[in-house]
């Protein structure tokens, strides 16, 4: 058997090369291996990129962007000859495409004259390892006009992103070379199937790159969204690998889809598929569509390249990290790197080949999806709350996506109507941010901004249902069919607050409670300067000051530490201790700010993405100090070292094993324990003994439970859905005093703001048990898919709490306020929980 394997891994020459391509370098030629005989490293990948470019007069390199581990990003461009030459013009031309005011006649003019552009993205996920092998060989038969490919490039220019995600894909090819059989051992409980975590799906800092388009939390999205921008392609594919024993997918895509996107999109996708399975049949290969792989949530491969009037496509092929060079499958048939490489092979020049041959057709209707924008679609505006930061924040976000902004002169009145969850206003301040549904990017500010997306046609989604952006970061949002009669002028960039002028030394400083200044804030302190948190309301030279805010004293040098620290932009000047309205700035009543000893806890049986948002949110963007510990070394000894731990998302019970009595000590010893999401159903029963919301048997009629055990497959399913938190959006009653809380709201108004619910997960309110944040009595939700059995169950609840435990404290969320970094408005939650869990009495 091991035998015949080999022999069916040597190479198989599949493409036939026309005279004159033996100059042009094959990937076998950098790498020193046939396709399907081993992974090529992220180097390997680029040493043939460049060997490609420097060969061939149809290649270029660009170098787009660089990892965190260090690695470049890189784009191959193949285009013929002659459109290298025009490139600029060609760029030019289709940039002309995006206006939503440009005629027919010259959008058509323009389609006749230039290439289409085809954008196809291999490896996003750093384990599905067989797409960049394909993309690699798919440049060379571009390059070389191999079978399959003669032609395309008279009619596309085709830019491939072979490596997406460089840092997973070296941390997936790094392991399996090390673990490896020779031959590759094809049975799946062999190690080399087994990959460890955190795998090789997530980037440096365990994200998901492919939920990433839309919020561009990393620097891998934010440098391929700057490049999109020049290319503004027609087509995108994106490669994937889903599990070994499933076969191939490619569109048309599963239900539900974004109802925004017009027919255009549909029937594009349904084309593309049907020259797949045409292809896919003829060479007897298995494969679905319409199934799984749906086109609504707006964070996708496919779905944001939509938005912005390319036609993106998801593919994905059987495999992924555990299927390594080969693997035994459940109906006993052997999948092999070579078999997967191929089918993404063939299945991107097969696309190409059906986009050249109605090129300029696409080019037309590409130009009528964007002279469409707005139709029947509103402006969104957005009103400044008492932190400017903060929708300031929330317009810079927009404008890394691309998306106009414009800005209010003068106030102005229109009749608007409020996202749920906001009043109603007629009078509009100067100042309001507006964003126009008739804009190149359109369709996407109206998907990002409007407050629910209407999930019809299925009765699941693969993903989240709800992410409206102004709920996201707590600002105040209206619908508007027009605000003409408003002075707006375009916002060019947002701008960083302007340090004060002033340098004298003042009596003191006072900081807004906020998530950007608790990390400047940690630098203060630790620098040496005294900070004082101010329990409640007060008014000081004319200003209204939240509960939270900070006092530094003007102590010697304190000015040089503000600078040093990165907190002088964020800090007001303050000539006397007195105010008015509350407790004077010296008050024995506020909490000494003092820097915490932080551990985070990392390893098997949390979730990645959960320990990686953590990670990202403490070092990259607060800057606040904190230790990893790997959950298999948790003991009294190592844990007496932290006054706080962090539990990120996921299964605490298997991730610490013996490790589990030694944190329950450290709790009831003194210790400050923030669990995050699901991991705070084991925190509150195990270790603080609070109870969690859930349907009890009790409560089920005997006629109810008979009709359950009845049910057929398809009842059960859609009892599930029933039964399901989908990523729904739910407003959020907090209590703005409680330390936990300060700063929470002020995008709108202080005390409300809204979760993204994630989790099945809320907490019963009980005697003992300190609520920060609850779900109301008559709960309901603003955005998203879910059932009225579910929000009755989950009302009047808890959604943030401290539980005692001994001379320790719990502190619970019900759902993991990092999740994607998608939710600004609840981060100040966690740092204070940071910040001022230990100071809790």
């Amino acid at each position: 058997m091991r035998r015949s394997l080999l022999l069916a891994l040597l190479p198989v020459v599949l493409f036939t090369r026309s005279a004159g391509t033996q100059t042009t370098p094959s990937p076998e030629d950098a790498l020193g291996h046939a396709l399907g005989d081993g992974f090529a490293s992220p180097r390997d990948a680029l040493a043939y990129a460049e060997m490609l470019a420097a060969s061939s007069a149809r290649a270029s390199l660009v170098r787009y962007g660089q990892t965190e581990e260090g690695r470049p990003l890189i784009l191959l461009v193949l285009a013929a000859e002659s459109h290298h030459a025009r490139m600029e013009s060609i760029l030019a031309g289709n940039a002309r495409l995006l206006d939503p005011e440009l005629l027919s006649e010259e959008a058509s003019a323009i389609a006749r004259r230039i290439p289409a552009i085809a954008w196809l993205t291999y490896g996003v996920h750093g384990d599905e390892a067989a797409s960049t092998e394909a993309a690699l060989w798919t440049a060379w038969d571009l390059a070389t006009d191999g079978q399959g490919a003669t032609g395309i490039l008279d009619s596309l220019v085709v830019v491939i992103d072979p490596v997406a995600n460089p840092d997973g894909r070296a941390r997936y090819v790094q392991w399996y070379r090390g673990v490896r059989a020779i031959p590759p051992n094809e049975e799946p409980a062999s190690r080399e199937h087994s990959p460890p975590w955190p795998g090789g799906r997530y980037n440096h800092y365990l994200f998901d790159l492919n939920r990433d388009w839309t919020w561009a939390t990393q620097v891998e999205t934010r440098s391929r969204l700057l490049h999109w921008a020049r290319w503004n392609p027609h087509i995108h594919i994106d490669f994937h690998e889903m599990g070994f024993n499933s076969t191939y997918f490619f569109f048309p895509a599963a239900e539900p889809l974004n109802p925004i996107y017009p027919d255009y999109t549909v029937r594009w996708g349904e084309y593309f598929g049907r020259a797949n399975a045409t292809e896919f049949d003829r060479r007897r290969w298995l494969y679905y569509t319409g199934e799984t792989f749906d086109m609504f949530y707006p964070g996708f491969g496919d779905t944001w390249p939509s938005l912005v009037g390319a036609i993106g496509m998801t593919y994905e092929q059987a495999g992924s990290g555990r299927a390594g060079l080969a693997v035994r499958r459940e109906d006993g048939t052997l999948l092999t790197l070579r078999d997967r490489a191929m089918h993404h092979r063939v299945a991107g020049l097969t696309t190409l080949r059906a986009a050249a041959a109605r090129r300029t057709e696409l080019l037309t209707e590409f130009a009528g999806f964007h002279r469409s924008q707005g139709d029947g679609q509103p402006d969104i505006l957005l009103v400044p709350g008492p932190d400017a930061s903060i929708i300031l924040a929330l317009v810079e976000a927009l404008q890394a996506q691309g998306v106009r902004v414009e800005r209010a002169t003068r106030s102005f009145r229109v009749d608007a109507e409020p996202h749920p969850g906001f009043e109603r206003r007629e009078d509009f301040p100067v100042g309001t941010f507006r964003v126009p549904a008739r804009q190149p990017r359109g369709r996407l500010a109206t998907t990002l901004l409007q407050p629910d997306t209407r999930l019809s046609g299925a009765e699941q989604t693969y993903d989240v249902t709800a992410w409206s952006m102004p709920y996201a970061y707590g600002v105040e949002a209206h619908s508007s069919p027009s605000a003409a009669n408003g002075d707006f002028a375009i916002v060019p960039a947002v701008r960083q607050a302007e340090e004060p002028a002033n340098r004298e030394d003042p009596y003191g400083w006072l900081v807004s409670p906020s998530y950007s200044a608790a990390g400047p804030l940690v630098r203060y302190v630790s620098a040496g300067g005294r900070a004082y948190a101010l329990r409640g309301e007060f008014e000081q030279g004319g200003v209204s000051w939240p509960p939270g805010t900070v006092f530094l004293p003007g102590d010697p040098g304190a000015a040089d530490r503000l600078q040093a620290a990165g907190l002088y932009s964020e800090a007001r000047p303050v000539s006397s201790g007195r105010v008015a309205g509350g407790r004077d700035l010296g008050t024995g009543a506020s909490l000494t700010v003092r820097v915490p000893r932080i551990a985070v806890l990392a390893g098997a049986g949390l979730r990645a993405t959960s320990v990686g948002a953590v990670w990202y949110a403490l070092e990259i963007r607060a800057g606040i100090p904190f230790d990893a510990l790997d959950t298999g070394r948790v003991s009294p000894a190592v844990l007496s070292e932290y006054d706080v731990v962090v539990l990120p998302s996921g299964s605490p019970s298997r991730a610490l094993g013996e490790g589990e009595e030694a944190l329950a000590e450290w709790v009831r010893s003194g210790g400050t324990l923030i669990s995050l999401g699901s991991s705070s159903r084991w925190a509150g029963s195990v270790l603080a003994e609070v109870e969690t919301r859930s349907t009890s048997e009790d409560d089920v009629s005997l006629d109810e439970r008979r009709r359950k055990a009845l049910r057929t497959l398809q009842e059960r399913r859609s009892d599930s859905w029933d039964d399901a938190v989908t990523g729904i959006i739910l407003p959020l009653s907090v209590d703005p005093e409680h330390p936990l809380a300060w700063g929470s709201g002020r995008g709108n108004e202080a005390g409300k703001t809204f979760a993204l619910h994630i989790e099945d997960l809320a907490f019963e309110p009980a005697p003992g048990l300190e609520t920060v944040a609850a779900f109301a009595d008559s709960v309901g939700v603003v955005s998203g898919a879910v059932s009225r059995e579910k929000l009755d169950q989950i009302a009047a609840s808890s959604w943030l709490s401290v539980a005692p435990v001994g001379r320790g404290k719990v502190i619970l969320f019900a759902d993991d306020p990092l999740f994607r970094l998608m939710w600004p408005a609840n981060l100040v939650m966690f740092s204070n929980a940071l910040l001022y869990g230990p100071l809790l009495r």
